[in-house]
């Protein structure tokens, strides 16, 4: 080959594709007579697959069997025709891949550069029936150094890659039409290669390549996907969704004929740019110093290439299919993952619980708001208000009733807004419509229904902000107690990234006697709330039992997380005279105990802080609140938010507002929570969450559409 593809037909070392022999064709009989007569091989197991076929109630059981020769095998094997064995041999895939879905995947070509993660991206695609042609490129021979990630065997050593890759998917799908390239891709063949793709996969080791690839793809507007075997990372380039530079810009206005001239250590520098220095393995960056010296290149795993070729087809198919996937890139690190197991609990859901499903998405503003009200709120008040007009939503403060004496200044509204500003930014980032943010007022005394922050559509997206929405979606409040479990160095760090991707501030608390008198502090916030007839009505005006004609705001019992004698307790605790006469003796010791129990048994409390006492501030806050509920979530941590009830409190004043006998007492746990959790300066703590390890199957809270309102509908406005 000079600048295209092997023809495969060959009977020699090129050889990879199955010669087909219909049995209605009288020249292709004759053929397998003669081969039958050299000896070959016959498979014949068709009864099965007919009888197969049959089951699906297909019309195609009419159509003439193939015979597939398989020359390096010398080997015939008796199959259906293509209709009917496409038909069987994906029936599995339904509805994970719908027929129609199916169908538009079969006309999709998909080039692949590289085939050692490569063979294992294309087998998947093949295997998956997610493409209708392969183009493989490869110039390199197996070793016997690639059988540790490559899945072939010692008979192939020797046989070009894109050669082995080829004969293994028409092993799979003889009907598969496949292109080989064996001298790889060249500066003079690049453009050829990309011509026609709608995808293509970048698993090549050759730097040059790789941006001549990005270059030829860019003009003719091909997405590029790629894997590198480390920590998971994927790498997404839509050069058909917008104009862009490759490796997203990472390596300048390199020239492809600069880089080939470089030594592999000069080379180094840009590599480390494209995989990000900082965030490789320990393992490969120790490694990358032996390169040359105990190491001929650069280590690879079987598992790290096996995941490549799982992500890489799994990016592939979203993008043929048109989900949205934009650029950028995400790890899938599984030796992070697997050091959280989850430990699997049986669910305790209540029959008529609702959890909130992932929505039907209609445009990526229904996408938004339906993201934005899934926020958390004290008390799932849902306090906001939501103005959908042309390009933009703007966001306010509810109309509500009885203000909450707990959301002193409104500050708990506040943090509920921030949270879902952040989860209104996180589904902009998945749908590609990410634009920016403004607060309109930010007076201390902004009232109800006034405009407090106008978010805007844009074209941009964020891969860390997008790789939250699938956890944003399922995120829930768990009240259970943690078992013995300890916060891993891996998930601290997931949290603190969370904290600082929106700017915010935390502080994890996980030494036992920190969590213990943290643990002091909110029992005796609960004893007093409990006393406090005020502050008591109001939590039981939270409280939905099943068949509760108000369940889209409110907790639901069902969702506290109590054992059987908890909840055995609960009408007494909740009864207003036993409660009265606990706080004329001045008792109440026990109305404490779960909150204690709850938190002094869990490996960690984390405060999200306040830069400041402005709305905005608070605002900013409930971003971050939401942003490391999101990741303790994704690291497998369970998340219940355990604030005091004097948590929004600047004065005297305010705690005579929340209990006029408790003044000293408040004020006194106030100061001891602020020395445990370190706060200084103008800093505020803007929630307090309880994290550990629980059961799941709490049900999450619903949610209320009514205040949302949309002024772009014909008509005019309408409740969405």
């Amino acid at each position: 080959m000079t600048a295209g593809p092997d023809r495969g037909d060959g009977s020699g070392e090129t050889v990879y594709s199955a010669v087909l022999l219909a049995e209605d064709r009288e020249a292709d009989m004759e053929e397998l007579h003669r081969l039958r007569g050299e000896g070959v091989t016959v498979r014949d197991r068709l009864d099965e697959q007919l009888t197969g076929l049959a089951r699906l109630g297909d019309g195609t059981t009419e159509e003439a069997p193939r015979w597939a020769y398989y020359p390096w095998r010398r080997t015939v094997v008796r199959v259906l025709g293509p209709e009917g064995f496409e038909r069987l041999r994906l029936d599995r895939n339904r509805n994970k891949i719908t027929g129609s879905e199916q169908a538009r995947l079969r006309t999709a070509t998909v080039g692949v550069v590289g085939l050692s993660v490569g063979h294992a991206v294309a087998y998947t695609l093949a295997l998956e029936g997610a493409c209708g042609a392969l183009r493989l490129a490869d110039f390199d021979t197996l070793e016997l150094s690639n059988l540790n990630r490559i899945p072939v065997s010692l008979l192939d050593l020797g046989t070009n890659k894109a050669v082995i890759a080829a004969r293994r998917i028409a092993e799979l799908d003889p009907y598969l039409p496949i292109e080989v390239w064996s001298e790889g891709v060249t500066p003079e063949t690049v453009d050829a290669f990309v011509d026609g793709l709608d995808v293509t996969v970048d698993e090549c080791d050759s730097l040059d390549v790789k941006l001549l690839i990005r270059i030829a793809a860019a003009r003719r507007r091909v997405p590029v996907v790629m894997h590198t075997s480390d920590r998971g990372l994927l790498d997404v380039e839509r050069f058909d969704v917008d104009e862009r530079p490759p490796f997203h810009g990472l390596l300048g206005d390199l020239d492809p004929e600069v880089l080939a001239t470089l030594s592999n250590r000069d080379k180094v520098p840009y590599v480390l740019r494209i995989l990000g220095a900082e965030q490789i393995s320990t393992r490969l960056a120790a490694s990358l110093l032996e390169v040359g010296e105990t190491l001929e290149a650069w280590p690879q795993l079987g598992s790290d290439v096996g995941l490549g070729g799982v992500t890489v087809a799994t990016a592939v198919r979203a993008i043929v299919l048109g989900d949205p996937i934009g650029s950028g890139r995400c790890r899938i690190d599984l030796d992070l993952r697997l050091a959280l197991p989850e430990v699997p609990v049986h669910a305790m859901v209540e029959p008529d619980a609702v959890s909130p499903s992932k929505p039907v998405v209609d445009d990526p503003m229904t996408a938004i708001v339906d993201a934005a009200i899934r926020a958390p709120s004290g008390g799932n008040a849902q306090p906001w208000s939501i103005l959908v007009e042309s390009g933009s939503a703007v966001f306010a403060l509810a109309h509500d009733p009885e203000p909450v004496l707990m959301d002193l200044h409104r500050r708990g509204s506040w943090v509920a807004l921030g949270a879902a500003l952040h989860n209104a930014r996180v589904a902009a980032a998945v749908h590609g419509v990410l634009g920016g943010h403004t607060f309109l007022a930010e007076d201390d005394d902004i009232g109800p229904g006034v405009p407090v922050m106008r978010f805007e559509l844009g074209i941009g997206t964020d891969p860390d902000l997008a790789a939250q929405y699938d956890t944003m979606l399922a995120r829930e409040t768990n009240r259970y107690p943690s078992d013995g479990y300890a916060i891993t160095d891996g998930q601290i760090s997931a949290l603190h990234t969370a904290a600082e991707l929106v700017q915010g501030q935390i502080r994890l608390v996980t030494a036992p006697d920190e969590i213990g008198a943290i643990a002091e502090i909110l029992a005796e916030s609960d004893r007093l709330r409990y006393l406090t007839p005020s502050l008591r009505t109001e939590l039981i005006r939270e409280l939905r039992w099943p068949g509760d004609p108000d369940p889209d705001s409110g907790i639901e019992v069902a969702s506290l997380g109590l054992d059987t004698a908890e909840e055995a307790m609960l009408d007494v605790v909740l009864r207003h005279d036993a409660l009265d006469r606990l706080r004329e003796w001045d008792l109440g010791g026990g109305l404490g105990r779960i909150t204690r129990d709850r938190v002094s048994g869990s490996p960690g409390v984390l405060a999200v802080f306040a830069e400041g006492a402005s709305p905005a501030d608070y605002v900013r806050a409930g971003a971050a609140v939401e942003s490391v509920w999101i990741a303790a979530q994704r690291q497998g941590l369970a998340v219940h938010p355990v604030s005091p009830i004097f948590l929004y409190a600047d004065s005297c004043e305010d705690l005579a507002r929340l209990c006029p006998e408790r003044v000293d007492d408040l004020g006194a746990l106030q100061k001891d929570l602020a020395a445990v959790l370190q706060v200084d300066g103008d800093r505020r703590v803007a929630l307090l969450m309880r994290l550990g390890r629980a059961p799941v199957g709490t049900p999450r809270s619903r949610r209320r559409t009514d205040r949302v309102r949309d002024v772009t509908a014909a008509g005019g406005t309408t409740t969405c």
